[in-house]
C-alpha cells in the first residue's frame, strides 16, 4: 500500500500550510501517478488541467520542496533529464534508462546489491544507493 493524496495532505497541514485547491491537486497527482517518473513540470501542467484559473507554478515547486523536507516524497534524477519526484514509502529500486527509446525500467534494490557489494570490495568506496540511474539499452532495442 502506498501513501494517499489524504496521507500528504496531512502532511501539509502538519507543517502548517494552508490547504488551497492547487496544494490538494498535487497531492493528488503524486498519490494517483506514483508509478510515473514525474517532473514538477508535468506535476504543475497536470494540477493546471483541473483547474479553470491555473496554478502558481511557484505553489507547486514549494507544495513539492515542504513534501520532501517532511519526508513523504523523494526526488531522483533519471537519465539527463530533470528532476522526478516519487512517494517515500516506494520499496527500494533503482532505475534503467534507455538510450535508444528512452524507455525507464525499475529494478528492485536487491538486484543490484551483489554489484554493489563488489565495488565496495574492490574499492574501498562505499555506493550511496539511494538513487542510481544505470543507461544501456532495453531488451526492445537492444534485440535481446
Amino acid at each position: 500500500m502506498h501513501i494517499e493524496s489524504a496521507d500528504l495532505v496531512a502532511t501539509l497541514k502538519g507543517q502548517g500550510l494552508r490547504i488551497t485547491e492547487p496544494r490538494r491537486l498535487v497531492c493528488e497527482v503524486i498519490a494517483t501517478r506514483h508509478d510515473e517518473h514525474l517532473s514538477a513540470a508535468a506535476i504543475y501542467e497536470a494540477v493546471v488541467e483541473d483547474l479553470e484559473g491555473g496554478a502558481n507554478r511557484a505553489t507547486v515547486y514549494r507544495t513539492l520542496d515542504v513534501l520532501e523536507e517532511a519526508g513523504a516524497i523523494k526526488h531522483g534524477h533519471i537519465g539527463h533529464g530533470p528532476t522526478v519526484y516519487h512517494l517515500a514509502d516506494e520499496s527500494a529500486h533503482q532505475h534503467l534508462v534507455c538510450n535508444s527509446c528512452g524507455r525507464v525500467q525499475t529494478v528492485d534494490d536487491a538486484a543490484i546489491a551483489p554489484l554493489l557489494g563488489r565495488i565496495t570490495e574492490a574499492t574501498g568506496f562505499a555506493v550511496d544507493v539511494d538513487h542510481i540511474a544505470l543507461t544501456g539499452l532495453c531488451e526492445d532495442c537492444s534485440g535481446g
